[in-house]
C-alpha cells in the first residue's frame, strides 16, 4: 500500500483524497496549515463564493453522492444579471446551470463526505500544521504544528495542493527542481456580505412592495455592477438568503478610502448598487471598512510534477485571476485528469506524472491568458463586450461566421480544453491584450 502525503486540505487536496481512496491501495495523510473548518463558528465561516460550472462539476460528479451533498449548501444559477445605473438590467442566460457555493462550505462538504467513506480509516488529517522542509531523496517532509515540536512524515508520493502560497512549490523552486513566475492580478478586492429576508431576494415569496428588489436580486442569478474607474461588484446568492461577493477595484483607486462611517459606506452602495446598499447593515458596512484589501496572486510554473514522486495541483502550480471564475474549476479538473491518467497507467505514478504535465500544462497556461485577457479595460471595448454577450450571441445563431468567438461562451457552455478555447478566441484575446498595453 502506497503512502500518499497531501499538503493542503482545500478543495483540490480533499477531492484528490476522495479519488485515491476510491482506487484502494493507498494510505493517505493530509496536512493543512489552516485551522479545522469544523471548529469555526458558523457566523465566521463566510469566505468568498465559488462558481462551479461544467469542468468543476464533472470532477465533483466522479465521486458518488458528492454533488448531492453540495446542493444542500449551494444555489443553482441559470445566468447573470448585469445591473445598470440607468435602464433595465441586462440578463445573460446560460444553457448549463452553475453551482454557487461559499469556499468554506465546499471544503466542509468535501471533508465530511471523505470522513464518511467506508475506508476512511485509510485517511488521516491534521490541521494547523505547516510544511517547512522537503527532502526528496529521503522521501520526507518536515511539518510544524502551531504549539508543538516539528515532526517528519515519510511518503511514497507527495502532493502539493497547498494553494498559491505553496511551500512545497517554493522549496522545489529554491532547489532548482522547477521554475515559477509569480505576480499579482492588476486589481484588488474586498469581500462583501449582505443578507435579505426571503421577500427581498426570492420573487416567488415577494410582496408587491418588495417585487422590484426581488426581481433585481433573484437567487438564481449572479449579479454584477460596473461602477466606474475600474470598480465593479459581483454578488452570488447563497443559502439562508445571503449574498456573498467581491468589490473589485484598481490598487490606486479604493472607493472606500475616503469613507469614514457606516452611513458613508451604505451611501456609496445605495448610489452605485442600490439593492445591495438597501440590504447592507451598519455592522457589515463597518466590517467592510475594516476588512483588509486582498491581492490576487498569479502563479505560472514550467511543470506540474518533479521526478517520479512529487505532484503539484491547483493554485500551487497555476493560480489565476478570478475574473472568469476558473481557478477552482481548473484545480478540480486537475484532479479528474490525473485520476484518468492513473487509470490509463494502472496506478504507475512514474508514467502518470510526466504524462500529466505534458497533457495539462498547455491548458493551465491557456487559462491564465483567458483569465487575464477575456475582459477588456477600455470603455469602447467594454461596450463591444456587452453587445457581443447579449445581442451578438443571438446574431451568431443566425449568422455563425459574423462575429469571432468570445471566451466566456466557450468557458461556460463547453468542456473544450482551455488551450483549444484560447486558440479559437485568439483574435479577441489579442485585441484585449493590446488595449491593456496601450
Amino acid at each position: 500500500m502506497q503512502k500518499i502525503v497531501i499538503i493542503g486540505a482545500g478543495p483540490t487536496g480533499l477531492l484528490l483524497a476522495h479519488y485515491l481512496l476510491g482506487r484502494g491501495d493507498y494510505q493517505i495523510a493530509i496536512y493543512e496549515r489552516r485551522p479545522d473548518p469544523r471548529q469555526i463558528a458558523p457566523d465566521r465561516q463566510r469566505t468568498f463564493p465559488i462558481t462551479l460550472q461544467l469542468r468543476g462539476l464533472r470532477a465533483i460528479q466522479g465521486i458518488p453522492g458528492l454533488e448531492k451533498a453540495l446542493q444542500k449548501h449551494s444555489n443553482r444559477s441559470k445566468g447573470a444579471c448585469m445591473h445598470r445605473q440607468k435602464g433595465e438590467p441586462r440578463y445573460l442566460e446560460r444553457q448549463n446551470s452553475l453551482l454557487l457555493i461559499d469556499r468554506n462550505q465546499l471544503v466542509l462538504c468535501l471533508l465530511q463526505k471523505l470522513l464518511e467513506h467506508p475506508d476512511s480509516d485509510q485517511v488521516t488529517i491534521q490541521f494547523g500544521v505547516t510544511c517547512t522542509a522537503l527532502n526528496d531523496s529521503a522521501q520526507t517532509v518536515t511539518l510544524q504544528p502551531e504549539t508543538e515540536k516539528p515532526f517528519m512524515a515519510s511518503f511514497d508520493r507527495l502532493v502539493g495542493a497547498d494553494g498559491a502560497s505553496s511551500r512545497v512549490r517554493d522549496i522545489l523552486v529554491e532547489t532548482g527542481a522547477m521554475s515559477c513566475e509569480k505576480s499579482f492580478a492588476p486589481d484588488v478586492y474586498k469581500s462583501v456580505f449582505v443578507q435579505g429576508n426571503r421577500a427581498s431576494i426570492d420573487p416567488d415569496q415577494a410582496s408587491e412592495q418588495a417585487s422590484d428588489m426581488a426581481s433585481e436580486l433573484a437567487i438564481d442569478r449572479i449579479h454584477l455592477w460596473s461602477i466606474n474607474l475600474g470598480q465593479r461588484l459581483i454578488m452570488a446568492p447563497q443559502p439562508g438568503h445571503w449574498l456573498h461577493g467581491t468589490l473589485i477595484f484598481p490598487p490606486d483607486n479604493n472607493p472606500l478610502t475616503p469613507l469614514n462611517s457606516a452611513d458613508d459606506v451604505r451611501a456609496y452602495f445605495q448610489e452605485n448598487c442600490p439593492p445591495i446598499g438597501d440590504l447592507m447593515t451598519p455592522e457589515e458596512a463597518i466590517a467592510l471598512l475594516q476588512r483588509p484589501v486582498s491581492k490576487v496572486p498569479e502563479v505560472k510554473c514550467d511543470r506540474m510534477h518533479v521526478g517520479d514522486r512529487i505532484l503539484l495541483l491547483g493554485d500551487a502550480v497555476h493560480a489565476v485571476s478570478p475574473s472568469i471564475g476558473q481557478g477552482c474549476n481548473a484545480a478540480l479538473q486537475d484532479v479528474q485528469v490525473f485520476n484518468q491518467l492513473l487509470d490509463q497507467c494502472q496506478d504507475n505514478w512514474e508514467q502518470a506524472l510526466p504524462a500529466f504535465s505534458a497533457q495539462r500544462l498547455p491548458d493551465v497556461h491557456a487559462v491564465r491568458e483567458l483569465a487575464d485577457y477575456s475582459f477588456p479595460r477600455s470603455r469602447l471595448m467594454r461596450l463591444e463586450f456587452i453587445f457581443r454577450l447579449t445581442v451578438g450571441k443571438k446574431l451568431r445563431r443566425w449568422f455563425p461566421g459574423l462575429l469571432d468567438s468570445m471566451p466566456m461562451d466557450g468557458i461556460m457552455e463547453s468542456e473544450l480544453p482551455y488551450s483549444e478555447l484560447l486558440n479559437r478566441c485568439q483574435t479577441w484575446v489579442s485585441r484585449v491584450k493590446r488595449s491593456c498595453n496601450a
